[in-house]
């Protein structure tokens, strides 16, 4: 699909400085980290969906662990009977 526009490409920087010139005057009353935060997140916003981002590392595997021991059987704990009902330090 052709793209059509009223801007020549050599226009394009002369518009974009003006663009830029007028949103930095917008931010006169921010710090200046909040503007660079601000450039920032406008250049991430408009290379992201062109730009594929880098590989990640693989992690390296992870050794599982052996079972631990079963538990005893229910019938098990009940045959040794409850605990006694107050324990007394000698």
């Amino acid at each position: 699909m052709p793209l059509e526009s009223c801007i020549t490409p050599d226009e394009t920087a002369a518009l974009a400085a003006a663009a830029r010139a007028q949103i930095d005057a917008a931010l006169t009353g921010h710090p200046s980290t909040d503007r660079e935060a601000y450039w920032a997140s406008v250049r991430k916003a408009y290379n992201t969906p062109y730009n594929d981002p880098p590989p990640r590392k693989r992690p390296a595997a992870i050794e599982i662990p052996a079972a631990p021991p079963e538990l005893p059987a229910p019938a098990v704990i009940a045959a040794l009977g409850a605990p006694p009902a107050e324990i007394h330090a000698p």
